[in-house]
C-alpha cells in the first residue's frame, strides 16, 4: 500500500494545486486568467513530479480549457501550432545525424590531434572541453555528452595504461573525474553560446518574441552568448584543475593513440559528407542574412528579402528535409536520415513540453495573468538592478531540483514581462534565464548531469561539492556578463 502512495500523491498533486489556484481569491484577475494560471501550475507540478511523460502532461490545456469554457477545442489546439515544434525537431535530428554517422567523433579526434595537445594532460583536458563546448553550440548538451563521453573514457583507458594510474581502493581517478565532469561542464559552457545550444534556448526566443515583441536573431544571441561561453569554459577548466589535478602531466604516445583512432574511422563516408554539407548549409543560412545586411545595408531589398526568406525558424526544418534528400544509397532511395530515425530518436517529450509551455505562456499573456504577476513583483520592490539576481536564483533552484526546460518556460513567462515593467532589457533576461536552466549540481538535475554521472568515474559527494562551486560561478559570471551586454542587445 505504502509503495503506491508516492506515485499516487504525484498524480493527485496536480489536480490539487489546480483547485487551490482556481479557488484562491485573486482580485483583478479574470475568470479565464485564473483557470489558465491554475492549468499552468498543474502542468508545471506534473512536469516536475513526472507521474506521466512530459509530452502527455503538455496536452492538459486541450482538456481543461474547453471543460472550463476558457476557449473552444479548436482555439485550444490552435495554441499548439508553434514554429518551435519544427525548430526543435530539425535541430535535434541534425544532432542525431552527427552522432549516427560518426561525424562528431571525427571532429573531436581532429581537434585532439593538433600539435602539442595529445601529449599533455593540461592541453588535452582543455581541448577536450573546448570540443564539447563547440559541438554544444549546435547540439543539445545531453547529445554532446553522449557523443563525447566514450571518447573521454577511451582516452582515460589509454592514459591510465601508459601512465600507470592506479587510484587507491574506493577512490576514483582524478583524471577520470576531470574528463567526466569536463564533458558536462564543457557542454554547459558551449550550450549558452548560440540559439541552437539546447531546447530551452529557443524557448527564450519564442517567449521573447510573443511576450515582449523582441526577436532574437542568431547574431543577437551571440553578442552575449560567445563571451559568456568563453568565460565559462576557461573558468570551469581552471575549477576542475583545482579539484582534480591529473595524476600525470605528460602522456607517452598520446599523439600516436589519437592517430590510430582516426585511422580506424577510415575515409569520410558518403553519409559523413552529407551531414557535413547539411551542417554547413545550416550555418550559412543562420548567418547569411546578417552578413549580407552588414555588407550592403540592413534596408537593402536583398537584405529585407533574406531576413524573411531565411528567418531563424525556417532553417532547422529545411535542414531536416535536406538530410532526407541527400542520398547514401541511390539504388535503395535511402537518405542520410530515414523516417525510423525520426520516429525512434526525436526527443518527443521535450518537443511537446516546450511547445505546450510556450502555448500556455501565450494564453497567460492574452488573459492578463502576466500583467497581474507584474503588479505583484512591482509591489515587492524589486528594481531593474535586483531583477537579474532574483531571476538567476529562482532558475538555479528550479533547474537543479526539478527540470531545466520546465524552469526555463516558467521563469521566462514571469521575468520577461517583469523586465519590461522595470526597465531592464527583456531580451537579456530571456537569455539569462535559459543560460542558467542547466542542472549541474546533482546526478538527477537533468539528462546531462545524469549521463555524466552514469560514466562511473564520479563520486556523488565530489560531484555535488564541485557542482556547488561551479553553480555559484555560473550564476555570478552569467549575471555579470548580462549586466555588461544588456545595453547592446
Amino acid at each position: 500500500m505504502s509503495s503506491n502512495l508516492g506515485p499516487l500523491l504525484k498524480i493527485l498533486g496536480g489536480p490539487a494545486v489546480f483547485i487551490a489556484v482556481y479557488l484562491a481569491p485573486m482580485e483583478g484577475l479574470s475568470y479565464e486568467g485564473q483557470v489558465t494560471l491554475a492549468t499552468f501550475v498543474w502542468a508545471v507540478f506534473w512536469w516536475m513530479a513526472r507521474p506521466i511523460p512530459w509530452g502527455i502532461t503538455a496536452l492538459l490545456p486541450l482538456f481543461v480549457f474547453p471543460v472550463f469554457q476558457v476557449m473552444s477545442i479548436r482555439d485550444a489546439t490552435g495554441l499548439y501550432g508553434q514554429r518551435l515544434f519544427f525548430w526543435l525537431l530539425g535541430i535535434s535530428m541534425l544532432g542525431y545525424a552527427l552522432e549516427k554517422h560518426g561525424v562528431a567523433k571525427r571532429i573531436a579526434l581532429v581537434f585532439l590531434r593538433l600539435k602539442g595537445v595529445a601529449n599533455s594532460t593540461s592541453a588535452l583536458t582543455f581541448m577536450y572541453m573546448f570540443v564539447a563546448a563547440i559541438l554544444s553550440w549546435f547540439i543539445a548538451d545531453a547529445g554532446v555528452i553522449a557523443m563525447m563521453m566514450p571518447i573521454g573514457m577511451s582516452l582515460f583507458a589509454y592514459i591510465s595504461s601508459v601512465g600507470d594510474i592506479n587510484p587507491p581502493p574506493g577512490q576514483k581517478s582524478r583524471l577520470a573525474s576531470f574528463l567526466a565532469l569536463g564533458t558536462l561542464y564543457g557542454a554547459v559552457a558551449g550550450g549558452v553560446g548560440t540559439l541552437a545550444g539546447g531546447p530551452h534556448n529557443v524557448i527564450a526566443v519564442a517567449l521573447s518574441d510573443s511576450l515582449a515583441g523582441e526577436y532574437i536573431s542568431w547574431f543577437r544571441w551571440m553578442k552575449v552568448g560567445v563571451p559568456l561561453s568563453a568565460t565559462l569554459l576557461v573558468t570551469f577548466w581552471l575549477l576542475l584543475r583545482f579539484f582534480f589535478p591529473p595524476e600525470i602531466s605528460k602522456i607517452p604516445g598520446g599523439s600516436d593513440f589519437i592517430q590510430d583512432e582516426l585511422r580506424k574511422l577510415g575515409k569520410l563516408s558518403r553519409a559523413e559528407i552529407n551531414v557535413l554539407v547539411a551542417f554547413g548549409c545550416m550555418v550559412l543560412m543562420f548567418t547569411g542574412p546578417s552578413i549580407v545586411a552588414l555588407v550592403i545595408g540592413a534596408e537593402h531589398p536583398l537584405s529585407l528579402y533574406l531576413r524573411g526568406a531565411l528567418a531563424t525558424w525556417v532553417v532547422p526544418p529545411t535542414i531536416l528535409i535536406l538530410l532526407f534528400l541527400l542520398p547514401v544509397n541511390l539504388k535503395k532511395a535511402e537518405g542520410t536520415l530515414v523516417w525510423n530515425d525520426v520516429a525512434h530518436n526525436a526527443p518527443w517529450n521535450i518537443i511537446f513540453l516546450c511547445t505546450s509551455g510556450v502555448a500556455m505562456a501565450d494564453a497567460l499573456m492574452d488573459f492578463g495573468v502576466l500583467e497581474y504577476a507584474q503588479g505583484i513583483l512591482g509591489g515587492m520592490g524589486i528594481g531593474a538592478t535586483g531583477l537579474p539576481f532574483v531571476a538567476a536564483g529562482s532558475v538555479v533552484v528550479g533547474t537543479n531540483l526539478f527540470s531545466g526546460t520546465a524552469a526555463a518556460t516558467l521563469f521566462c513567462s514571469i521575468f520577461i514581462p517583469a523586465a519590461m515593467e522595470l526597465g531592464f532589457n527583456p531580451v537579456s533576461i530571456a537569455i539569462l534565464v535559459t543560460n542558467l536552466a542547466v542542472g549541474i549540481l546533482f546526478p538527477w538535475s537533468g539528462a546531462s548531469a545524469g549521463t555524466a554521472f552514469a560514466s562511473g568515474y564520479l563520486d556523488m559527494k565530489e560531484m555535488i561539492k564541485v557542482g556547488v562551486v561551479a553553480t555559484v560561478f555560473l550564476m555570478v559570471i552569467s549575471v555579470t556578463i548580462h549586466f555588461i551586454f544588456a545595453p547592446i542587445l
